[in-house]
């Protein structure tokens, strides 16, 4: 989480020229590695044995159960839109962009 935070900051720079090559790369760096670490917490919320389980949940569960399979689904691409774009990021800045 302090990676994420520390790229927000420093995302904000007004322009990259004003960074060292140093900073960006250290930026670059850091935001490909929050990018692994993102995709490694999604192999975790591949949820096969909740869904599994769900034809077998009580009848009063099975539409709760839906709510949150959908909302793992969203979580999920949000989170894989994220990594895109924080590798994007980190190949932008590389080098402070040159």
């Amino acid at each position: 989480m302090r990676t994420i935070l520390a790229i927000l900051l420093l995302a904000t720079t007004p322009a990259a020229a004003q960074m060292s090559p140093v900073g960006c790369n250290a930026l670059s760096a850091s935001a490909e590695d929050a990018s692994a670490r993102l995709d490694d917490a999604l192999a975790m919320m591949k949820g096969d044995a909740f869904r599994a389980a769900m034809p077998h949940m009580p009848q009063q569960a099975k539409a709760a159960a839906a709510d949150v399979e959908d909302a793992r689904i969203s979580a999920e691409m949000a989170m894989r839109e994220y990594t895109r774009a924080l590798l994007e990021f980190s190949t932008a800045i590389r080098n402070c962009g040159q």
